[in-house]
């Protein structure tokens, strides 16, 4: 029986180059067994051309006319039987990797025929019932393969091994119906018996992305589902750009406010050179050619800016920069960035033995379109500048993101780039709960790869109880975007849990839709590392998911293996509902310290044991390794508000517990900060990016420049600091503190807050060697508006060996109506005299009793 699987297309031109054609999927042979057998062939790529328009309009019409065209004149002997294979043949050279996956085809080819599958490597080509791999030099590249069935071999053909571990996982998917749902033996599932013979293949094997990388996902879960890296591109300004070169070139490095800035080696801390400086180019030009003759079978070199916005400030730079315009609310430095990669590229690919690896594949320069320069650039890039497309494409939820986002992509197709790349944000940990977006993954990866990018990479740490089916998904979908993503899921959903697929599909469709309705207006990387990001998720909906996992279990009573997947799902989740009730008690508890409520000392101890809960699934969680990446999220600095309500409640002297270590008389020491009510000797404008800012004695004061910045000033402000606008600001300053000794700071604030703004107040304790030994966030302002000014106070203690601490007010993604008021920040020494609780460390997880 046949079977017309989809219509015919053909590849247009892009950036006026032929794109490949695709004639996808056209028919398929159907044995006598269920459809869900049907391996459907990958497209042919071919060129297109009149031969191949004609060739389409006869394969139509065979189509209409019922027939095969890879149809077998005989059936017998050309029908190869699946369990008549005996023997797999692996190259004699075959890596680690290649190696464990011929591993995973014997254990596969073992459960679903019950017959062994011998490994060899000393075979001759003449072997019978064999499946030979091949690595051969002129064969298909970048994870290409061919498969070619005769009477008693299969045949796979590839120029690299990982070009054999792809059809070998092609084999156990299409073939023998094995899934890698999650890493491990348990994400292991057969969704039928296997095919009785192998199918005919007729055609190139070829993925649509030739990169697909999901970092950093389990090796043996990336292997299984022909996930495979390639390409270099992360920051890497700060390795190239050395202290050894600026000793000898330091004209080249950043004026950062007037002054030469001396570089640490650093991707994240090191400002951009001066990109507009011939030498910056050559000592650019001169590390990629080292690297290429050093590593010639690499095939990428990155150039990308450093991870961080600072740009030198020079004459030279303000000029190339000029006039000044915003991308997203942010300095657009996309053209100064790509005219220095493309002055590189110029100097780099003008040498022949540059343009290619000894094996023949091209060669790239590759510069991250990050932050500052997301925009596309207004002029064609050099085809050899491979740019690397950057955004958090969950954020699709927001319909004017997503229309922008998508006509973005579709400018950097046009920019004459050969290549191009794309780096989202799949998280996953360390987000604290479900964090889906199935949907937006398979609409932006069908958009980006029909708009010619094929090299992709994204940051998904799998938390597998909590990230559901999204790594395997997008595995599937980068493999094939043409592929259903719903046919996907269904799939996904009824074998992965059985019995228990309905249950556990509501509970990742309602975390999905939840998060699209109220993740609100797009940020970038919204809600990333913020703790009070959870807030967004009401408390029934997560009581809601709570009964469809406890439905999930009660459907999977009988079922072991899926049972313990949906306890993997529950215990994760477990964690999510203790964060989501300790951070609530603790949002309560500061508004109670704030206002001084009669609840306050009630409202502390329940903080206290929502806390000690958190921390109990913290450390259960700890002892399972498939939770592993969940506790990414423990790297989320928590503020705890304990000490501060304490001191409150001391202050009233409260008839509270004895363990309040700061009941009894104490005694404040002199103010140790300097300037503590932010006085201004005046005002200045430091750069040409930056508004005018007030001089502040005794404070460093950072701020990063944003279309919306703005820092309030009139001839009656003499003091104090006020805000709106900002994407990140800081002020800080350093004081000498003795080991162990108590200390409280006070300071009084007026803000307003929205979802994803994060205002903190943030102590780093340090050594001898300056050194940071602790760092804490000892405040976290709420969400809201406070009403005027309020005043804080937060008892602190320096651990051992401090004898420096910095503190600093924090700042960052501000909206529209956000605000900070600061109005005074001082610091003290606290003795206690005659008190019968002597000062000592503060635990959040002590009980408090009233």
């Amino acid at each position: 029986k046949i079977r017309a699987q989809a219509p015919l297309s053909c590849g247009a031109t892009v950036d006026g180059r032929k794109a490949p054609c695709k004639i996808s999927a056209l028919f398929n042979i159907m044995p006598i067994f269920p459809t869900s057998h049907i391996i459907r062939p990958q497209p042919l790529f071919i060129r297109p051309s009149v031969t191949h328009r004609i060739l389409r309009v006869l394969l139509a019409s065979i189509m209409l006319l019922g027939l095969n065209p890879y149809a077998e004149s005989s059936q017998g002997s050309q029908r190869l039987k699946v369990d008549s294979i005996q023997t797999l043949v692996a190259p004699k050279d075959a890596n680690s990797k290649l190696l464990a996956a011929c591993a995973d085809l014997q254990s596969v080819f073992k459960d679903q025929t019950g017959q062994p599958l011998a490994l060899r490597s000393d075979a001759s080509k003449s072997l019978k019932q064999a499946i030979l791999l091949q690595i051969q030099a002129s064969g298909p590249r970048e994870g290409a393969f061919y498969i070619e069935r005769e009477p008693e071999q299969i045949k796979i053909s590839s120029a690299t091994q990982d070009g054999l571990v792809h059809a070998i996982y092609s084999l156990c998917r299409e073939v023998f119906n094995a899934r890698w749902y999650w890493a491990g033996d348990l994400g292991l599932e057969y969704i039928a018996e296997p095919m009785t013979h192998f199918p005919e293949y007729s055609n190139l094997i070829k993925p649509d992305f030739v990169q697909r990388r999901l970092w950093p996902s389990d090796n043996d879960f990336a292997r299984r589902n022909r996930l495979v890296g390639g390409f270099q591109f992360n920051h890497n300004l700060g390795k190239i750009f050395t202290p050894e070169i600026f000793k000898i070139h330091p004209e080249v490095f950043a004026q950062i406010r007037g002054q030469q800035y001396t570089p640490k080696g650093s991707g994240g801390l090191d400002p951009q050179p001066k990109l507009t400086s011939p030498q910056a180019i050559e000592i650019a030009r001169k590390a990629a050619i080292d690297y290429f003759n050093k590593f010639p079978e690499k095939r990428s070199f990155s150039l990308s800016i450093n991870d961080n916005t600072l740009f030198d400030e020079s004459a030279e730079t303000q000029a190339a920069v000029s006039p000044l315009n915003y991308f997203r609310s942010r300095p657009n430095y996309t053209d100064y960035v790509f005219r220095f990669m493309n002055a590189v590229a110029e100097k780099v690919f003008s040498a022949q033995d540059m343009l290619e690896t000894p094996a023949g594949e091209s060669r790239y320069l590759t510069a991250l379109a990050y932050y500052w320069t997301e925009e596309a650039p207004t002029f064609q890039l050099h085809p050899r500048v491979m740019p690397v497309l950057t955004s958090d494409r969950a954020q699709w939820h927001d319909p004017a993101y997503r229309s922008q986002d998508r006509a973005l992509i579709e400018r950097w197709a046009n920019s004459g780039a050969k290549r191009i790349a794309t780096w989202d944000y799949y998280f996953g940990a360390p987000y604290p709960y479900p964090r889906q977006f199935n949907k937006w993954i398979a609409e932006s990866l069908q958009h980006l790869q029909q708009n010619g990018v094929d090299v992709f990479f994204s940051q998904l740490p799998a938390a597998w109880g909590l990230d559901g089916p999204k790594a395997w998904l997008a595995a599937e979908l980068l493999w094939d975007t043409h592929q259903d993503s719903q046919k996907l899921l269904d799939e996904y959903y009824q074998h992965f849990f059985g019995a228990a697929a309905q249950a556990m599909r509501q509970f990742y469709e309602l975390a999905e839709n939840q998060r699209n309705q109220s993740a609100g207006t797009a940020d970038w990387i919204k809600f990333y590392k913020d703790p009070a990001g959870i807030e967004h998720f009401p408390i029934e909906f997560w009581q809601q998911l709570r009964q469809l996992i406890e439905l999930a279990k009660q459907a999977a009573q009988q079922d072991i293996r899926r049972l313990k997947r949906i306890e993997i799902v529950s215990e994760a989740f477990a964690l999510t509902e203790c964060y989501a009730n300790m951070h609530r008690a603790r949002q309560k508890l500061i508004v109670a310290t704030i206002h001084n409520t009669e609840e306050l000392a009630n409202d502390l101890q329940y903080y206290q044991e929502q806390h000690m809960r958190y921390t109990q699934q913290v450390k259960f969680l700890e002892k399972k390794p498939e939770h592993g990446r969940l506790l990414e999220f423990k790297s989320v600095r928590q503020p705890d508000p304990v000490a501060m309500a304490q001191w409150q409640l001391a202050k009233g002297n409260s008839d509270f517990s004895a363990q309040n270590p700061y009941l009894g008389r104490q005694q404040l020491g002199i103010n140790l900060l300097k300037n503590s009510d932010l006085k201004h000797d005046g005002w200045q404008k430091r750069n040409f990016l930056e508004p005018k800012i007030p001089k502040l004695q005794g404070w460093t004061y950072s701020i990063r420049p944003n279309q919306h910045l703005q820092v309030k000033q009139s001839d009656h402000l003499t003091q104090g600091l006020d805000h709106s606008g900002a994407d990140m600001l800081l002020i800080q300053q350093i004081v000498p503190v003795k080991a162990e000794q108590h200390y409280l700071l006070k300071a009084k604030i007026a803000w307003g807050v929205s979802p994803d703004n994060r205002s903190i107040l943030k102590l780093q304790w340090r050594n001898a060697a300056k050194k940071t030994i602790l760092s804490e966030t000892i405040l976290q302002l709420p969400n809201g508006v406070s009403d005027g000014v309020r005043t804080f106070e937060i008892p602190c203690q320096a651990p051992q060996n401090a004898i420096q601490l910095r503190i600093a007010c924090i700042s960052s993604r501000q909206k529209d109506d956000d605000f900070l008021q600061l109005k005074k920040i001082e610091f003290r020494s606290i003795k206690s005299l005659n008190s019968p609780n002597p000062l000592f460390n503060i635990d959040s997880t002590t009980a408090v009793k009233r």
